[in-house]
């Protein structure tokens, strides 16, 4: 049984790791200089204060 068992695993990771989803650098990108943006509103603010 563990003979039938330990190939259909490997068969299944396989195509479960095929299948993850593709980085999209165009909207990683825009994320990341959106996420800047905020930081920098954010010290800005903070640097203000003091």
């Amino acid at each position: 049984m563990h003979i039938l068992i330990f190939p259909a695993g490997f068969i299944l990771w396989y195509l479960a790791y095929e299948a993850k989803p593709i980085i999209n650098d165009e909207v990683t990108l825009q994320w990341k200089e959106k996420n800047t943006n905020k930081r920098n509103k954010l010290l800005s603010i903070i640097n203000e204060s003091f």
